[in-house]
């Protein structure tokens, strides 16, 4: 069982050295491994009283967005915030709201909670983000401006 470990400890040694000899000593920029992608913030206009919503996104051959949706106060009002990912004529909506649940049902909440939200997409020509509200009533959605992050 020694002499096993030892061919086996003796063959990782050989293999670290090779690896280590085979890389490149002088490893120009275009060999170096490319850095991640740096996040920016992102916030909608303020559109609406008592919802606000804001975070970071990061591009690069996919977009990731991550963040918070705040709804300040019980007002018959839904807090939520939705983001269009474009590339060409193509788009992908993606809209977020504060969800509750009691006994196991989920309804749409009214009252003061903040949630964490992400979404990511591989449409990554441009971003857009818009604060909407759902009224609880009536079941209908109202937009504010849309806001251009790229």
């Amino acid at each position: 069982m020694r002499r096993i470990a030892a061919v086996a400890l003796a063959a990782g040694t050989l293999m670290a050295g090779m690896t280590a000899v085979s890389a490149p000593a002088n490893a120009t920029p275009a060999q170096a491994p490319a850095k991640a992608a740096a996040a920016k913030k992102w916030a909608p206009y303020d559109s609406y009283s008592n919802i606000s919503a804001w975070g970071t996104y990061t591009r690069g051959s996919k977009v990731y967005v991550t963040g918070y949706l705040r709804d300040g106060k019980k007002n018959g009002w839904t807090a939520c915030v939705r983001f269009l990912f474009k590339e060409g004529s193509k788009g992908y909506w993606s809209r977020h709201k504060i969800i509750g649940v009691r006994n196991g049902v989920e309804y749409n909440f009214d009252g003061v909670a903040t949630v964490k939200i992400s979404a990511s997409s591989s449409y990554n020509d441009h971003l857009y983000v818009q604060e909407c509200g759902r009224n609880k009533k009536t079941g209908k959605y109202v937009y504010g401006k849309g806001k251009t992050l790229f």
